[in-house]
């Protein structure tokens, strides 16, 4: 049984407020089970009793009504209704999934993630070898990662905020240094 009222799934598609919580990962079983991959600690026993997950298609959040979540080996299985074969839980891979905005604080677990990089927002980005870029005015969620929106020149330049191009974020100072790829700013204008 559901612990939220389906009226709150249609309340958000009204009001457009989503929140991303991770994407779906490769189909698991011949029954249409899809592995799920969260940005967050998420709290399992509120995470059964969802109806429904948002998932976002050609830039539209469909829902799709939830019949079953398991936990197995730190793994979320998500069995959905009308996703009922292997051959069509392979459409929704890698596609990201959402929740309505007001329960946020109800499936995550951890005290300040309300979104794991959105306090990064006017941090001053530093460059090893160009020196300051600007500040981080967005924050994107792509996938299963995050693209910082700096301020740059009068454009907004975009950068992944993984380890291959961050270096250390000091949250002290509200800094964040990357070493950018060469040739990354040429073919970002």
């Amino acid at each position: 049984m559901s612990l939220f009222s389906i009226q709150l799934f249609y309340d958000s598609i009204q009001r457009d407020q989503y929140f991303h919580i991770g994407s779906f990962g490769k189909p698991i079983g011949i029954n249409g089970e899809i592995i799920a991959k969260f940005l967050y600690e998420l709290d399992e026993s509120v995470l059964k009793k969802l109806p429904a997950f948002f998932v976002e298609r050609e830039q539209i959040k469909v829902p799709y009504h939830i019949n079953n979540i398991s936990f197995k080996e730190g793994k979320a299985i998500v069995q959905l209704d009308l996703i009922r074969s292997k051959t069509v839980a392979y459409t929704l891979c890698n596609l990201p999934l959402f929740i309505p905005t007001p329960l946020k604080s109800e499936c995550i677990k951890t005290a300040h993630a309300s979104i794991p990089c959105d306090f990064l927002i006017d941090f001053l980005v530093h460059d090893t070898q160009l020196g300051p870029l600007g500040k981080v005015e967005t924050i994107y969620p792509v996938q299963d990662q995050y693209i910082l929106g700096i301020a740059y020149q009068n454009k907004e330049l975009l950068v992944p905020y993984h380890r291959e191009f961050i270096i250390k974020t000091d949250e002290k100072h509200k800094k964040i240094t990357i070493q950018l790829p060469e040739g990354y700013l040429d073919a970002m204008q």
